[in-house]
């Protein structure tokens, strides 16, 4: 059996853990420990803590992507348990700016910004530029094919190109993909690809459609049009279960709950699925 539990999320399900903006997730799977994105950073450690999961058996970390709400706690894990083999897309380094209406940038990139500066503390970075399958029934899909045409890149988030700023295509987005007992489950940080592209890639490199997709999907803050065309492909599916929290948002929240009914569950720090 495959346990999935959350670590770090905007809310929490029970007193004594603490939410924030970012994820975290702790999965067991066929014997290995692994954990996938840190959080924003102040929540992990304690959360753990509170949970009764002890950081020490973490065999290895998986970023989702670069930025810091996934990133911020690794540096303090590092520390806390030493040296750690890290899977991710090379593009977890790259710069990554949000950029409010008036123009003004904020660095939303990993908290240290450098590689070294976490080889330094023990990472081994494993950079992800293809299917792999670093664990058995582990699979990490990096880039993810871009298919659809309604699902685009957010204009408030970019990066540089030379000098110039220009929309982030966050090709550092990284899938995680479940061997379960229920079928395959997609895990992803935010969905910066899109939630489609995410399932055909699932289809396209596995050969199967998920069970489950779980984690965050990034849709109240998606420009409306990709919302709705998402959210009209995700409610016509009639197998698929979904489990969504950290970036999803409430609005998108609620009409997967509308269109799915059981097969939706909103998630939140301390829940635990098994598969």
């Amino acid at each position: 059996m495959t346990h999935l539990t959350v670590v770090v999320d905007n809310n929490a399900s029970r007193q004594g853990l603490q939410a924030e903006w970012g994820l975290a997730l702790w999965l067991e799977h066929d014997g290995h420990v692994l954990l996938l994105d840190t959080g924003l950073g102040p929540a992990l450690l304690p959360n753990l803590a509170a949970l009764g999961l002890p950081a020490a058996r973490i065999e290895g970390v998986i970023l989702s992507h670069g930025h810091h709400d996934h990133t911020g706690g690794l540096a303090a894990l590092l520390q806390t348990i030493g040296g750690r083999p890290v899977w991710c897309h090379p593009g977890v380094f790259e710069t990554h700016y949000k950029q409010d209406p008036d123009g003004s940038l904020t660095d939303i990139g990993p908290p240290l910004g450098s590689r070294a500066a976490y080889e330094k503390l023990g990472a081994d970075f494993h950079l992800v530029t293809g299917p792999v399958e670093p664990w058995p029934g582990v699979h990490l899909i990096a880039p993810i094919p871009r298919l659809t045409a309604f699902e685009g890149l957010n204009p408030s988030l970019v990066t540089n190109v030379g000098p110039a700023l220009v929309p982030d295509p966050l090709l550092d987005d990284l899938l995680l993909v479940l061997e379960t007992g229920e079928g395959l489950v997609a895990v992803t940080g935010c969905a910066h690809a899109g939630v489609v592209n995410i399932l055909l890639a699932v289809q396209d490199f596995l050969g199967q459609a998920p069970a489950w997709l779980v984690g965050g999907f990034h849709l109240d803050l998606a420009p409306e049009g990709q919302r709705r065309a998402s959210l009209d492909h995700l409610g016509l599916l009639r197998e698929i279960r979904v489990a969504a929290g950290h970036c999803t948002g409430p609005v998108s929240s609620q009409a997967l709950a509308a269109s799915l009914g059981v097969r939706f569950q909103a998630l939140a720090a301390g829940q635990t699925l098994e598969f």
